[in-house]
């Protein structure tokens, strides 16, 4: 697999009674059982769209098609839309390191001051837009759009794409009386489980990443989960248990994912989503945060080891040791950091990424690893796929629904009634 997964210090055999005991992660983990066995059922039966795309290929002719237009009529492209038409795709494009691709912004809030700053340091003829409303009625992406889009000027139809699902929404509308491209979402994902369909990889691909390498990476991953006979040998299973009997059993009511690799910091982001709005219904669910090694360890990791005892940690370690610049020897020993001299910058992001996972497991706090190989475009859709299964499995567990997010919409009822009460 292309990561590899280490719960033993979420349990207590290894770090007494803050971690899950066995006869709890064992109960966790026979739920995790019927969860797959559901899963495999849904997928033979032609649903969860969402986690089948990654074995998808036929639309990415299509999409890099499309992205190509972008790459040679843009200097900047922008992402309108928000929550998961946004967070799947600034993941991807986080990895990106091509120079040649155009400067790609999220316009994931509807702050004026950001949005009044879209055309800085672009033209706006050579401005892209790529609009994303699952419904077609967001009613912050469709400000956004019919703020932005009426002043990109002459030929703003090759340079806009629209992203909604099929039938009479707003978005729709609009687009049609613009002439703009339009491509369906599939009504079947939920925009925080779109990462891997065009909602993600669209932006993707105009950022440089390879969108085929991206779903291979999560089809790996599923396939795995699919074809195990155990749920304690499936990764995302495996998480899912532990997470759950520690929360039922220990009140661990925060969940911590700490990547010790800037490029991932977008991933921890997505993967707030996902998890919270998945799980937080009834009064249940955990509370998740990101951070990010090595930088929160000078800002937030005085609390996770010495403050209330509430949390899991995940740690993703990527292969850091011997890559990236050497330390000048000479410097080093003239300043009396020898233990610095010859060694890589990589080299101290290995040895701190340990350091946290030895002290928090010290500390009797359960601490998972997710340890990776490389941070790439397969590496990250394994990733992603692990949480997308992660997250459902732990669902299954929790009897609640992993795809509705109910409790939401009374703040949207509230806003438009203010915006109707000020008309």
């Amino acid at each position: 697999m292309l990561y590899r997964q280490d719960i033993t210090a979420c349990l207590s055999t290894t770090i007494g009674d803050r971690g899950a005991s066995e006869t709890a992660f064992n109960d966790a983990l026979a739920g995790a059982q019927d969860a797959l066995a559901w899963l495999r059922a849904e997928l033979d039966g032609g649903g969860l769209p969402a986690f089948d795309m990654c074995r998808q290929t036929a639309d990415l002719a299509e999409l890099s098609d499309l992205a190509e237009g972008f790459r040679k009529n843009c200097d900047t492209v922008a992402v309108l839309g928000t929550g998961g038409s946004s967070l799947g795709g600034q993941a991807l494009c986080a990895l990106s390191s091509d120079h040649a691709a155009p400067q790609m912004r999220f316009l994931d809030n509807i702050d004026p001051d950001s949005l009044d700053r879209v055309f800085d340091g672009t033209a706006p003829e050579r401005l892209g837009l790529v609009v994303i409303s699952k419904s077609g009625g967001t009613v912050e992406t469709l400000a956004q759009a019919l703020t932005i889009v009426p002043r990109l000027g002459p030929g703003a139809d090759k340079r806009v794409v629209v992203i909604t699902e099929p039938g009479d929404t707003p978005l729709r509308r609009f687009a049609a009386d613009l002439k703009l491209t339009t491509c369906d979402h599939d009504p079947g994902i939920g925009g925080r489980y779109a990462a891997l369909s065009l909602v993600g990889l669209l932006p993707a691909l105009i950022a440089g990443i390879d969108g085929a390498a991206v779903r291979a990476g999560a089809a790996e991953t599923l396939a795995q989960a699919l074809s195990a006979d155990r749920a304690a040998d499936v990764p995302a299973a495996a998480g899912a248990a532990v997470s759950v009997a520690l929360s039922q059993e220990r009140n661990i009511g925060i969940s911590v994912l700490m990547p010790y690799s800037d490029r991932l910091a977008k991933f921890a982001q997505w993967s707030l989503q996902i998890w919270a709005e998945s799980l937080g219904k009834g009064g249940k669910g955990t509370t998740p945060v990101a951070a990010l090694g090595a930088v929160d360890q000078h800002s937030q990791l005085q609390l996770y080891l010495d403050g209330p005892a509430d949390k899991m940690f995940t740690i993703v370690a990527p292969a850091h040791a011997g890559t990236g610049a050497t330390i000048d020897t000479d410097i080093a020993g003239e300043l009396g950091l020898d233990y610095l001299a010859g060694r890589t910058v990589g080299d101290l992001m290995a040895a701190e990424q340990q350091a946290t996972v030895d002290a928090l497991s010290a500390k009797g706090r359960p601490t998972r690893v997710l340890a990776v190989d490389k941070v790439d475009a397969a590496t990250l859709g394994a990733l992603m796929m692990h949480y997308m299964l992660e997250t459902v499995i732990a669902a299954r567990l929790l009897n609640v629904d992993p795809f509705d997010q109910p409790a939401v919409e009374d703040g949207k009822a509230r806003a438009r009634a203010y915006m109707e009460a000020k008309t």
